[in-house]
């Protein structure tokens, strides 16, 4: 109520009886996943013929690739679900040059395998 509808009121000229809106109630809806996994049928292997699989989703999935990398362990990467790919292909390209190591395309800018020092593909 504002400064001077207290006034008038006090002064009698309007009257005391004011409307009371009832409050809307919100109905909480649960957030529901965007796909379904089983209706999809969606697969993500850890390994392929022993060999790691890295998703690329974020920066930090990046680094997790690296850091299987520099044990000395090939890792396969697939940049299918990444938000931001040539940032993320950058920045493990990079790596591979500091690292001394060698990347290699399986499918065009979706799967690379990151190799070692002295490790070749037959």
């Amino acid at each position: 109520m504002s400064f001077f509808g207290g006034v008038f009121r006090a002064l009698g000229f309007e009257s005391e009886e004011t409307e009371v809106k009832p409050k809307k109630k919100v109905k909480k809806v649960e957030q529901k996943a965007s796909f379904n996994l089983k209706k999809d049928k969606i697969e993500r292997p850890d390994k392929i013929d022993g060999i790691k699989v890295v998703y690329i989703e974020c920066m930090a999935d990046c680094e997790k690739a690296i850091k299987i990398f520099k044990s000395d362990e090939p890792v396969l990467v697939n940049f299918d679900y990444a938000d931001d790919k040539s940032r993320a292909l950058g920045f493990i390209e990079g790596a591979m040059s500091t690292l001394s190591g060698s990347m290699a395309s399986i499918e065009e800018n979706k799967l690379y395998i990151l190799l070692p020092e002295g490790v070749e593909i037959e």
